[in-house]
């Protein structure tokens, strides 16, 4: 368990309620559409999901809500109407973290075929350098069919998608019925992850798993915040399911001892 007083705070954000209901827009871009304008069909990974904005709210806190299209949708997918509504945001080109403690307070959704993610990619991805070896750190990933299981996750470089390098915990209750913290040590060359406070999974650079692997991850990285359906991760959703709701309280972002650094673009 990690000492407060080890800790300073560098960022945080409680998506207060001054922006029309809608993420801060000098912090946060949302996604929008099934990723076919980046040549992402389902981004990359068969979700059924349209992101729109009018999937979040920010109000003392965000919701990313979930929601079946009522009837034939007007929305046009890369497998025809639309059958989900939900949404994602970024901070890429406005804020970007490097080492430090990140924590997540959040409540995932509920039901079979929600995938809820709280991840980071390389900076270096918006300077030519093409995924996986710009980097990606799974905070935390979720599937509602596991709604105990907290999974994090590392992809680069030869430990990609269905290979990334991954580990798990369980929780007592499921994920859907309180907030709870979920937190990453990161620092230069190794990342541990944390579930309310307590550490369930570490990895180091060249040790175990990783040993001659790539390790782009001492570099910059922004943050997204997303629920997706359906996609390879999760399988099939369930046909009764309507809506879900993805809720974070607060994202906190510290120096621990010493380390830790936000870079504001458009500070």
């Amino acid at each position: 368990m990690l000492s407060s007083n080890a800790k300073t705070l560098l960022w945080s954000e409680e998506f207060l309620p001054t922006h029309d209901g809608q993420p801060n827009p000098e912090i946060w871009t949302p996604d929008l559409g099934d990723g076919s304008q980046f040549g992402l069909t389902g981004w990359g990974n068969h979700e059924r999901e349209f992101y729109t904005t009018n999937s979040l709210v920010a109000d003392n806190g965000l919701i990313i809500t979930a929601a079946r299209e009522p009837g034939i949708s007007s929305i046009e997918t890369y497998y025809g109407p639309a059958e989900w509504t939900s949404g994602k945001i970024h901070t890429n080109g406005k804020l970007y973290l490097k080492y430090g403690y990140l924590e997540i307070l959040a409540k995932m959704p509920k039901g079979i075929g929600t995938w809820p993610a709280l991840w980071l990619l390389g900076k270096s991805i918006s300077e030519g350098t093409a995924w996986p070896a710009c980097g990606e750190i799974d905070l935390f990933e979720g599937n509602g069919a596991k709604p105990k299981t907290i999974q994090g996750t590392l992809h680069a470089t030869g430990y990609a998608g269905e290979f990334g390098i991954t580990g798990f915990h369980e929780s007592l209750d499921d994920l859907s019925a309180n907030f709870n913290r979920f937190a990453i040590d990161w620092r230069e060359d190794t990342i541990e992850w944390f579930f309310n406070n307590q550490p369930f999974q570490k990895f180091t650079r060249d040790k175990g798993d990783f040993a001659g692997k790539a390790w782009p991850f001492n570099d910059y990285f922004y943050l997204i915040i997303n629920q997706a359906i359906g996609g390879w991760f999760v399988g099939e959703v369930d046909p009764l399911l309507q809506e879900s709701k993805l809720e974070i309280a607060h994202i906190k972002h510290f120096m621990i001892d010493g380390v830790g650094e936000v870079l504001r673009v458009n500070a």
